[in-house]
């Protein structure tokens, strides 16, 4: 990597950095792209290099923490050891909760940025988050529904995830992210086997 380019990357990462500090320390419906430049160190003219305005800052933001968290399940996870469509459902949620309840900042801005979050989980490249996709989607295929079918489906289990995951953690009422998961599970599951029956 050239100096240039490395210079780049320093200040766009500087830039995120500096974004989610002062998410976490002011909250973000009141950090303003001026603290956000000036907590960096970087011209104003340098944020509008990497960002269209706040909002694209905020879904790059979830982007590059989502995709960072996955990448490092591989890590943590053995991802041949699955097992079963229900066990490969229950690590799904799990590995999306777990990555929610480390993040409570990245949480709120997710919750109000929903399908930014949905979008960067489902099209996760590589890692165990990845491949528990792709065994669930290919169960789905197997018993006969079309890919079209199985990824909407499947976008949507993950809509209701990060949604119900992100309302538990933040609001704690009515149920807490630990009395809400094993229901979580249960519904997407039920779901899962039902269309394999049919």
């Amino acid at each position: 990597m050239d100096k240039i380019t490395k210079k780049k990357n320093e200040k766009y990462t500087k830039i995120l950095d500096t974004a989610l500090g002062l998410f976490e320390k002011n909250g973000t419906h009141l950090v303003s792209i001026d603290e956000i430049v000036k907590g960096a160190g970087v011209a104003k003219g340098t944020f509008y290099l990497y960002f269209k305005d706040r909002y694209d800052l905020i879904s790059t933001l979830i982007i590059e923490k989502a995709s960072k968290y996955m990448s490092l399940l591989s890590d943590e996870y053995e991802p041949r050891n699955f097992g079963d469509v229900s066990t490969s459902v229950r690590h799904y949620i799990e590995y999306i909760s777990d990555f929610l309840q480390k993040n409570k900042t990245l949480c709120i801005l997710i919750e109000k940025n929903l399908n930014t979050c949905v979008n960067a989980v489902a099209q996760t490249k590589e890692g165990p988050i990845k491949e528990l996709y792709e065994k669930i989607f290919s169960e789905l295929i197997n018993c006969g529904v079309s890919e079209a079918e199985a990824r909407a489906k499947l976008y949507l289990y993950i809509e209701l995830i990060v949604s119900s995951c992100c309302n538990a953690i933040i609001m704690e009422t009515p149920y807490t992210i630990e009395e809400l998961k094993p229901h979580l599970c249960q519904i997407i599951e039920s779901s899962i086997v039902n269309i394999i029956k049919r």
